[in-house]
């Protein structure tokens, strides 16, 4: 009984003790996965799109910005929506919307608008999903935070990482059709989603166990007030848009580089982006698990420094060389992507909707703006010129990362898993939900 009251007393406590929750993290991170997938197939498209259009890179960036603003800088306003009521069924519709999307601009489309109309589609499912699936990874990640995040955030950058060698595969293979494949996986999410989430919604308002769970769902005591909440999310948000720049940027020109400087087979820069974006997966759950043992701006610090000379080197070795590059340059460059999420939820708990917008949506849907402006130096002094400038933007961001302060709570929700479980209800901190 006493243990019961721990639990409820602490409903908003940054301290927990209830285990990650695998079974529904897993369905949710495989929806992840297919939702992302057509948005990682950009980078391997592009170079399809400049020899069928005759696009200059400028018009190529634009492609990229559009879609990172369709599925990514108009998420906060879904996020807003989450917070506000429940909208479950966004998540299982917008990965169909994501698939359908991307589908209708490779076999459908005869024009460059509608290319981009199709596009901007397509994003915007991804918009819809990712609210509402960082919520219920949230709910799911009990003691956690940032494993169980890292977890759901796995999935979506392995569909983003598998997305470019995916399709220059099945386009090689079925043609421009080819790009279908990523439908069966869509249809199954969909209903493996609806299926998890729809009995938890049906609970009705104020439910707060998702299904399967051992205990009510909690959020972080809100840990800063006032401005300083503010800066220090803008500071995170601030990250998260240059990190995104570095990979969004290393993505796109990693296919154009290779193919029209290097003149290599298109495959192989397809392998080469799948390598860098699919390495986000494994670094994503590493970070997340380091972030839980050893501080989250200690994780943010650590991969922004060790990227410059991985990001240097990608484009300027041969062999085996530029895949060791953009291997680790990948984990490093998505370890930050839980950890990042998790800082600003703990900052401003209350909001996690419009926080996944921000973080996922708004500041990573930046990236698209990067690569624009990537565009225009690449036309003006080459794509290797580029991909310099992305090699020197993690440096900016790991400023950043030294000035974010030290939060208290954080710190002792990184403190070892045995220390947490053995605090009593007295020591818990005390809050409402």
């Amino acid at each position: 009984m006493r243990r019961n009251g721990a639990r409820r007393g602490a409903l908003s406590g940054i301290v927990e003790d209830d285990p990650v929750n695998r079974r529904i993290l897993a369905t949710l991170s495989y929806g992840h996965l297919a939702t992302d997938l057509p948005q990682g197939a950009i980078p391997a498209l592009l170079p399809l799109f400049r020899s069928e259009y005759h696009l200059s890179y400028t018009q190529l960036g634009l492609i990229v910005l559009l879609a990172n603003v369709s599925s990514s800088v108009i998420q906060p306003l879904f996020g807003v929506l989450s917070d506000r009521m429940k909208m479950y069924w966004l998540m299982p519709a917008g990965t169909l919307v994501a698939s359908a999307g991307m589908l209708l601009a490779v076999a459908a489309a005869r024009q460059y608008p509608t290319v981009v109309a199709m596009i901007f589609l397509s994003g915007l499912g991804v918009a819809a999903f990712h609210p509402e699936g960082y919520k219920y990874a949230g709910l799911a990640s009990g003691a956690g935070r940032a494993t169980g995040m890292s977890y759901f955030s796995v999935g979506g950058n392995l569909g983003y990482g598998l997305g470019p060698l995916a399709t220059t595969v099945a386009i090689a293979s079925w043609g421009k059709y080819g790009i279908a494949y990523g439908l069966p996986l869509a249809v199954t999410a969909s209903i493996m989603m609806w299926r998890v989430v729809s009995p938890w919604a049906a609970s009705g308002p104020g439910a707060e166990a998702l299904p399967g769970s051992a205990a009510p769902a909690r959020r972080p005591v809100r840990a800063h007030a006032g401005r300083t909440a503010v800066w220090i999310v803008g500071l995170l948000v601030t990250f998260v848009v240059l990190r995104s720049w570095v990979q969004v940027g290393t993505a796109s020109y990693i296919p154009l580089y290779f193919t029209g400087v290097r003149h290599m087979n298109a495959t192989y820069a397809g392998l080469l982006v799948s390598v860098f974006l699919a390495a986000g997966g494994m670094g994503t759950l590493l970070g997340g698990i380091a972030a839980d043992r050893w501080g989250h701006r200690t994780m943010l610090i650590i991969s922004m420094a060790i990227l410059p000379p991985f990001l240097w080197l990608l484009p300027r070795t041969a062999g085996i060389w530029p895949v060791l590059a953009a291997l680790i340059g990948g984990m490093a460059v998505v370890s930050t992507f839980a950890v990042a999420m998790v800082m600003a939820q703990n900052v401003i708990p209350e909001r996690i909707g419009l926080i996944s917008g921000l973080i996922i949506g708004f500041a990573v849907g930046m990236g698209g703006v990067g690569t624009t402006l990537l565009g225009g130096i690449a036309d003006r002094w080459g794509v290797l010129r580029a991909m310099d400038v992305t090699a020197l933007l993690p440096a900016a961001a790991l400023a950043i990362a030294l000035v974010l302060p030290k939060d208290a709570r954080t710190e002792r929700n990184s403190a070892p898993r045995s220390r947490r479980t053995s605090m009593s209800g007295a020591d818990a901190p005390a809050g409402g939900s």
